[in-house]
């Protein structure tokens, strides 16, 4: 009975096997796990236990990379079936629900519990760099086993209940923030309100119930988690609360998918592209796409894939809070290091949303099939690509102009970065450095974008941190040479040369994804 319900589990694994892009996706792991060794190793001189630092570095790079390939890799598992309408076919070929879920999450599972074990004989080498012990590293390892247990059965939960990928993706960031946000606010409140709960009334059920209860909800999240079996002298036990709420969470949503599946994909077929949030409804005509501008091209991409007018109000809202609260809390002594951390945000959510963009541009064209109709129009094909682009990239404009309002108008910061920056020689060459790293982000996600199917962005994040250690590599080497050789002056004009070849190397990283997308165009439109 199982050999025909798994035969697609068979298959995806035959396949996986032969793909060359899970064994590079493995490599540029280990590649960063290299890095980070030997940055570890650079810096052991100036730090204590270098293991320590280096197999945290490695413990919350892994969060973030599941986190990233989570959102991109399991909450397209079924609608990218749902889309090309091809799910339809194979229910009238006889392969069961379960079958059907098996082997278009078990695989992707599969692989990316490889991630993890394949890196577990590097990550020992924490313990011989010295500050972890061996349990440390078992304990973690099991704790992100279960967590991408859990990243693998939401995610196909999202998939199975959504209509398109785009959906599917927004409900599982959704269901993540949750996840993090909750226990972290818990965790929290226990910790401030501990004297206050327990001296109530000490000894009464009811507050030992939500003392237990709150406590637990504190220990659901992996990163605190990580935190605790990361601290010194750690003597926990591997099956934590973390461990079994993930692993049983992630259970319990496969099990939620097989039930709905056939309530969800009652009607498969469905748009390849979404209209976003252009207004289809007479009353509100100003969200309209209205008549096309002169660029069709422009107009088509700020409308349907940007969202339109009324993404851009939701973006200017959402940019525009976040702001005005980041500038409130930094005059506040009591919560003035919210500041940095809202700004954060900002920024990183502009560099994801920039990513987001400009990668589903070209996955709708490709799977739409109508790169070939588009290229045969009378206009260049490089004009057509930055066309969209620009058209696409209209609609992102409110995130960096708040962003940037909001950095120059807070008066520490403008201090603090005209001191960095300006003020300090060679500081205008580290700026160019910093902004053309992040830069790489969205540039990697449009490159990947055309040659894969699922996870551009995880992938372009993942491979721009794996060229962050290699700076930092690179700079300390640089900078052990030089003071070397020539003593503090050569070490201070080691940095400014080190970042002029790190701020050209980057500019060139750019401008050949640049021509990579553009080609790839080309070629796939020519098939």
């Amino acid at each position: 009975m199982f050999n025909g319900a798994f035969a697609l589990l068979e298959r995806s694994l035959r396949v996986d096997s032969r793909a060359w892009s899970t064994h590079l996706a493995r490599l540029g792991l280990m590649v960063s796990i290299y890095c980070s060794l030997c940055f570890a190793m650079l810096t052991s001189f100036m730090f204590g236990a270098p293991g320590q630092r280096f197999f945290s570095g490695i413990a919350y790079l892994d969060i973030t990379f599941m986190t990233l390939l989570g959102v991109g890799f399991f909450s397209t598992s079924i609608t990218e079936e749902k889309e090309e309408d091809t799910l339809g076919l194979m229910m009238m070929a006889g392969i069961s629900p379960l079958g059907i879920l098996a082997g278009k999450s078990g695989g992707r599972l599969w692989q990316s519990l490889l991630l993890i074990a394949v890196q577990y004989p590097f990550v020992l080498l924490a313990v011989t760099l010295g500050g972890v012990m061996v349990t440390q590293v078992w304990t973690a390892t099991i704790a992100l086993l279960a967590y991408m247990i859990f990243l693998a059965g939401f995610g196909l939960l999202c998939s199975t209940l959504a209509p398109r990928s785009q959906k599917a993706a927004a409900w599982m960031v959704v269901g993540l923030i949750v996840y993090f946000v909750v226990p972290l606010f818990a965790k929290q409140f226990a910790s401030d309100h501990a004297a206050w709960l327990l001296g109530q009334s000490p000894g009464h059920q009811a507050t030992t119930i939500l003392w237990t209860l709150v406590g637990g909800i504190g220990d659901v999240c992996v990163f605190l988690e990580m935190g605790t079996i990361l601290t010194t002298g750690f003597g926990g036990t591997a099956l934590s609360v973390q461990v079994i709420t993930n692993a049983l969470a992630g259970i319990l949503c496969t099990g939620l998918s097989w039930l709905c599946f056939g309530m969800a994909t009652r009607n498969p077929a469905t748009e390849v592209t979404s209209r976003g949030l252009v207004s289809r409804n007479r009353a509100m005509s100003s969200l309209s796409a209205g008549r096309a501008w002169n660029n069709p091209f422009v107009w088509k991409d700020f409308h349907f894939v940007a969202g339109g007018t009324a993404m851009v109000l939701v973006r200017t809202a959402y940019y525009g809070g976040m702001g005005i609260l980041a500038l409130y809390l930094e005059n506040r002594t009591d919560a003035s290091e919210w500041f940095a951390l809202l700004l954060f945000l900002i920024w990183l959510s502009v560099t994801i949303d920039a990513s987001r963009l400009v990668a589903r541009l070209y996955q709708d064209e490709i799977r739409g099939q109508t790169l070939a109709a588009i290229m045969m129009l009378p206009r260049s094909p490089v004009g057509i690509v930055y066309a969209k682009n620009a058209g696409a990239l209209m609609g992102w404009l409110p995130g960096p102009i708040i962003g940037l309002i909001v950095s120059l108008v807070s008066p520490n910061l403008r201090a603090g970065l005209w001191e960095a920056f300006i003020n300090q020689e060679g500081g205008w060459l580290m700026m160019l450095t910093f902004i053309l790293y992040f830069a790489l982000i969205p540039h990697f996600a449009a490159l990947f974008s055309v040659y894969v199917r699922w996870g551009s962005v995880a992938l372009a994040i993942c491979l721009t941190i794996a060229v962050y250690f290699g700076l930092m590599v690179g700079l300390g080497l640089f900078s052990m040479l030089f003071s070397y050789v020539g003593g503090a002056a050569r070490y201070a004009n080691s940095q400014h040369l080190f970042f002029g070849i790190a701020a050209f190397s980057f500019f060139c990283l750019c401008l050949a994804c640049h021509v990579g997308v553009n080609l790839r165009i080309q070629a796939l439109a020519a098939k």
